[in-house]
């Protein structure tokens, strides 16, 4: 198995520990939870990822199957670097982009899975902590993007003839790189990946209110390739990429019960405001 650079995941690990382990302390006895709860629930929630190598976005649909177990649908955007990328920049010109020196092409996934998410614990008071195990598996549709160089083509004494954008070249492009060319070329040379994925992980959701949803999330992510991804142009590609992840999720909860669903628009809000509204007065 080929693993992501170790450095970015003792550094997923800290963060991890900073996120989770201040949280965790929530778990004692509190206040007392007062709210009506929705029995028949969904959740549609969004969340943003810290990765071991870039970062993510997500989006779920939990479908209710019973008090403790949930159907997941999962769309999830994911930028990916290299573990070898340095940025650098051109000392003598500030109008230029740093740039990764080597770098090939951008990589960007979009994901669909499906799978479960348990609740292992459940929260007996408005200060406490649920605690959730989640694992789907799915399709990744990995996508890069060549990168454009800003190069010089020097006289035999130095000077500056003219400049051009190319693609990296390692024969050639030593000492004329001048910078990193503009984002929307190469989006007309796009090549599409197709590979499979699956992820795993824990939810810590801290809520205070039984109708909105937050949490905290650490996890894995293993997505396979049936070829080297060509990143860099100087290094060593991989096919098989293992994350390290810690985000962010948000969503509300949604009622699926019959009386819910007879209720107008006009209703649920009014029910939305009063629950609001009792909230506010219990905090009180």
């Amino acid at each position: 198995m080929v693993f992501a650079d170790l450095k970015a995941m003792r550094h997923a690990f800290i963060l991890i520990l900073i996120l989770v382990l201040p949280a965790t302390s929530l778990l004692a006895q509190g206040e007392i939870d007062n709210q009506l709860r929705v029995m028949l629930r969904d959740e549609r929630t969004y969340a943003g990822f810290l990765n071991s190598n870039g970062w993510g976005l997500n989006y779920r649909y939990g479908y209710w199957r019973n008090y403790r177990n949930q159907f997941i649908i999962d769309g999830d955007f994911a930028y990916v670097k290299h573990p070898k990328e340095v940025k650098s920049t051109v000392s003598y010109n500030y109008n230029t982009y740093r740039y990764v020196y080597g770098k090939k092409n951008l990589f960007w996934e979009l994901k669909g899975t499906a799978g479960w998410q348990k609740e292992l614990y459940r929260k007996i008071d408005r200060n406490g902590i649920s605690v959730r195990l989640y694992y789907a598996g799915g399709l990744s549709l990995g996508f890069t993007k060549p990168i454009y160089y800003k190069v010089f083509t020097l006289s035999p004494v130095g000077e500056i003839i003219y400049e051009e954008y190319m693609k990296f070249d390692p024969s050639i492009h030593q000492q004329s790189i001048g910078g990193r060319g503009p984002f929307y070329m190469g989006f007309d040379e796009l090549k599409l990946i197709p590979g499979l994925y699956g992820k795993a992980g824990f939810s810590f959701e801290y809520s205070r209110k039984d109708a909105v949803l937050h949490a905290l999330e650490a996890g894995i992510t293993i997505t396979a390739y049936p070829k080297e991804v060509p990143i860099m142009a100087t290094e060593q590609n991989n096919w098989l990429f293992f994350t390290l992840n810690v985000g962010y999720r948000f969503g509300r909860i949604i009622d699926i019960s019959e009386a819910a669903r007879s209720k107008s628009r006009k209703e649920k809000r009014a029910e939305r405001k009063a629950a609001k509204a009792a909230s506010s007065y219990t905090a009180y």
